[in-house]
């Protein structure tokens, strides 16, 4: 393991810490949202909004983003939404009003969808196959930190002192990562082009990028990580308000389950997409499945609060357990000219999960049928997701073996 860690770049280790302060400012909301609901008269409808105008953002620009890396550099598009990221962030604290605080949620995701769009095809651009799992490993280890940061800046500080003060911090952080990632090294990959050819592609390139997208790997990707998305939006969104209602969680406790699961996602995410190299990517993604799954019926029974704890860290392993052997497999099936492009559309689908998880089947079940109610929809979706990956396992197997995602 720290033979292969010496191997990787300095580079994936900085976009690695940005990507963790990234997820630090999303997930810090999620222990406020109780707060929120009583302090500032936030209903159901409110709530679901503000946490989908994030996933919105990364909707909108995350495939012209994209496709703008492959011909421009990743490392431009990285900066500019890290600036974006600092300002939107450190914006939110001025602000308690519904309209500003949705763009504002907005722009973080706009922020963070160029960031993720752009950092991920350049660490499968820096990286071989061998090593690609380990690398996504590590970035989804500091991503999960994040998991872990957020909550403790939203929860403790917000309680010890105001619900404005995360958000200065997470302004500060991401203007740090900003200027650490202006030295981060260009890589030139086949296609990049300068002035307005870079701008605006032609339609060959175009009828090329849609060939990639729409072949047998990438697209039944995409529509996996629509639905893993779709339940992981519905978790995030109904899991503080369940617990808080059927189990009296404060928002402290909250944050402590949810850094339980950051804490179990941060530290098997490295072995995790190591075992990605050696077992297979799509073995892998199925055992995320599996444990996501599983923590939705834990949490859905809710038979206890320290068998719900559990569940949270179960669910926190069984993440980086997909999402690393998902990136990986993208890459695989990617060739660098066209690897921001098709990262961008598989992302932007999934999104789109994510906005209707957390703004239309949270609040409509949870208005007709109960609190405990979306989260038997996050278990019946993680459950679809599972039997989907497992029915197109060999027909995908053999495309990606084959690597037969070409368009003459």
């Amino acid at each position: 393991m720290f033979d292969s860690l010496k191997k990787l770049h300095w580079s994936i280790f900085a976009l690695a810490v940005s990507s963790g302060v990234i997820m630090t400012g999303f997930m810090m909301m999620l222990p406020l949202l109780p707060q929120y609901a009583q302090q500032l008269g936030f209903n159901e409808y409110d709530i679901g909004l503000l946490v989908a105008a994030f996933f919105i953002g990364r909707v909108l620009l995350q495939f012209p983003l994209g496709v703008l890396s492959d011909r421009v550099g990743r490392r431009g598009i990285m900066s500019a939404s890290l600036l974006l990221f600092t300002v939107s962030t450190a914006a939110f604290a001025l602000t308690t009003e519904r309209p500003s605080m949705m763009f504002l949620r907005l722009l973080q995701g706009v922020a963070s969808s160029g960031f993720a769009v752009a950092s991920q095809s350049y660490i499968n651009d820096r990286t071989p196959t061998q090593l690609r799992g380990l690398a996504n490993g590590v970035t989804s280890s500091a991503i999960n930190i994040g998991v872990i940061a957020g909550p403790i800046l939203g929860g403790v500080l917000a309680q010890a002192y105001d619900i404005q003060l995360p958000f200065w911090i997470g302004g500060i952080m991401g203007a740090i990562c900003f200027l650490f990632s202006l030295a981060i090294p260009h890589i030139d990959v086949r296609g990049q082009l300068s002035g307005w050819d870079a701008l605006i592609p032609r339609f060959s390139h175009f009828r090329r990028v849609f060939g990639s997208v729409f072949c047998l790997p990438t697209f039944s990707l995409s529509l996996i990580q629509f639905l893993l998305m779709m339940a992981l939006a519905i978790f995030l969104t109904s899991a503080p308000i369940l617990t808080a209602d059927m189990l009296d969680w404060s928002s402290s406790d909250i944050a402590f389950a949810f850094a339980i699961s950051g804490a179990a996602a941060a530290l098997s995410s490295p072995f995790l997409g190591q075992l990605s190299d050696r077992i297979g990517r799509i073995h892998l993604m199925a055992y995320g499945l599996m444990a996501l799954t599983a923590q939705g019926l834990i949490v859905f029974f809710h038979p206890g609060s320290w068998l719900v704890v559990a569940a949270f860290a179960l669910g926190g392993a069984g993440t980086p357990a997909y999402f690393n052997a998902f990136y990986s497999l993208i890459g695989d099936v990617t060739v660098p000219a066209e690897r921001g492009a098709v990262t961008g559309f598989v992302g932007s689908f999934g999104e789109w999960g994510s906005i209707i998880g957390s703004s239309l089947i949270v609040p409509i079940t949870w208005r007709n049928l109960g609190v405990t109610a979306p989260m038997a929809a996050d278990t019946l979706v993680a459950l679809l997701t599972l039997f989907l990956i497992l029915a197109i396992r060999m027909p995908l197997q053999r495309q990606v073996g084959g690597r037969s995602c070409k368009i003459g």
